[in-house]
């Protein structure tokens, strides 16, 4: 009866042990971030598209709810993480949702759409306290029947972040973000009015 016991008592010990380690385990808050509302205002107004909007999509190294930024002071090659926040989803699906609230398309749309890239989506610092964030899309103007590419144009925005933190760098990604969208449809608009191909 007593080598049945002491396997036993060995097990409940480790069993003791593993559990007070998991009770003593740092827990970590995620905090989780999007791109805000779109609430029509007088400083914010709606853009109407002339053409559609497809879905966005973003460069393979984009394509995660990670919170990027860059310490341009320190390492400019090097791509960082914040740990304790994130992105409620994927920059493509963040962009297609602001898309949504922000956008009103045209009742009878012109034969061409617009095909939003995202390059970069960072939060970049050029010292210790100071950042921004930085949005590139590269748009494509695309005739609907052939898919052929028409134009494009590389289109960057930035917004100073308040803090040198994530809070900060989302805030500024927000407003670059919104300013880069209302940019790129501004551009498609022009661009399709101008080409027979989307008349």
């Amino acid at each position: 009866m007593r080598h049945i016991i002491l396997p036993l008592a060995g097990s409940l010990i480790i069993s003791t042990l593993t559990a007070c380690v998991g009770i003593n385990k740092p827990q970590y808050n995620t905090t989780v971030y999007d791109l805000g509302l779109s609430v029509p205002s007088e400083g914010n107004q709606q853009i109407t598209s002339k053409i559609l909007l497809e879905k966005p999509f973003a460069a393979e190294s984009l394509n995660h709810n990670k919170i990027r930024y860059r310490l341009n002071y320190q390492s400019p090659l090097r791509v960082f993480f914040y740990t304790e926040s994130r992105w409620i989803a994927t920059p493509s699906e963040l962009f297609a949702s602001k898309l949504n609230t922000l956008v009103i398309l045209n009742n009878n749309p012109m034969n061409c759409s617009l095909k939003l890239k995202i390059e970069t989506f960072d939060q970049v610092f050029q010292n210790e306290t100071t950042s921004e964030g930085i949005v590139q899309l590269s748009a494509l103007l695309v005739e609907k029947k052939s898919q052929r590419i028409i134009s494009s144009q590389l289109i960057t925005e930035s917004a100073p972040a308040s803090t040198p933190n994530a809070q900060g760098g989302v805030a500024a990604l927000q407003k670059a973000s919104e300013n880069a969208l209302k940019k790129a449809i501004n551009w498609g608009n022009v661009t399709a009015e101008n080409n027979k191909l989307c008349q």
